[in-house]
């Protein structure tokens, strides 16, 4: 399963470009380089998510121990640990054996450590949510009773934390664009498994994908803006009617510039398609008013390749 969309990649193409030319880069080869490792930097967003519940779980198992270790007063809690502890799609994760073996590779493998406050602040959280008295009052929990548990925490406790998505910005400041997609693509994964199968959850360890196809798009449309830069600047300013180039925000003239390349060079994407993605785009990185104007301009460039 593939996890990278061709609008992440335009994103990640955009951040690189403007932090380019703004003078953040030494060269056109670092950038290119940087291009290319944010796609295993989302990769190591995906394990980072993965270890946080392995980290969770180690947490809930060794409680005692770590208010002993860093001699801890941690507020009282009750035996509901024991039915966070036992969620099937929670252990799995934790024990996943492939898990624990790419996570001794990375830098990741202690990002947890010392942070137990967080995890009881995490637990109180799940236990005092509507999900969870729903959970207790359920006298079968089988697997799949667990497994809607677990999307609970996940989708309505997990991904709305604060705290979590500021270790997340703290982490690495570009993974925060990256977390919707992973957020999407987890919940779905989470979502279609049916067992505590360890294949399953091997399945769900590994199922992240880019492709050489994907790698090549965004050097390519980097590429291609750098070369055509002034000649752009020239299409702009005739899109931008009764517009100064120099009044148009750098990452609005770069959407435009990176929208007309798209329709000049990659003639396998349908114009419509790439004129509906930096719409999409300028909404997330540009104001209100900037993404009306950018609205304005490729209309602008729809008449003219009609």
């Amino acid at each position: 399963m593939k996890i990278i969309n061709r609008r992440q990649i335009r994103v990640k193409v955009l951040q690189e470009l403007y932090s380019y030319l703004s003078g953040n880069q030494t060269s056109v080869e670092h950038s290119q380089k940087k291009i290319i490792n944010s796609f295993s930097q989302t990769n190591t967003l995906y394990l980072f998510y993965l270890n946080f519940f392995k980290s969770f779980w180690e947490f809930l198992t060794h409680r005692d121990d770590f208010q002993n270790r860093f001699k801890k007063s941690l507020e009282p809690i009750d035996n509901n640990i024991t039915l966070v502890r036992g969620l099937i799609p929670l252990k799995s994760i934790a024990s996943n054996k492939a898990l624990i073996s790419k996570l001794k590779f990375t830098e990741l493998k202690n990002y947890w450590q010392n942070k137990e406050d967080f995890f009881n602040e995490f637990f109180f959280k799940i236990v005092n949510s509507n999900g969870f008295k729903e959970y207790l009052a359920i006298d079968n929990k089988d697997f799949k009773t667990q497994l809607n548990l677990f999307i609970h925490i996940f989708k309505e406790i997990l991904v709305h934390d604060k705290s979590y998505v500021n270790y997340i910005e703290d982490e690495n400041i570009y993974w925060i664009d990256d977390v919707p997609m992973i957020n999407t693509f987890f919940l779905r994964l989470i979502k279609a498994l049916h067992n505590n199968n360890e294949k399953e959850f091997d399945f769900f360890l590994n199922t992240f994908t880019y492709s050489k196809k994907d790698i090549d798009f965004a050097l390519n449309l980097f590429e291609r803006v750098l070369e055509n830069s002034e000649k752009l600047d020239q299409d702009v300013q005739t899109l931008a009617l009764n517009w100064d180039i120099e009044r148009i925000a750098p990452i609005d003239r770069l959407i435009i510039k990176m929208s007309i390349v798209e329709i000049t060079y990659f003639s396998d994407i349908p114009s419509n398609v790439s004129i509906n993605e930096y719409l999409e785009i300028s909404k997330e990185y540009s104001t209100p008013k900037s993404s009306q104007f950018i609205n304005g301009v490729l209309d602008n460039i729809v008449k003219n390749n009609q």
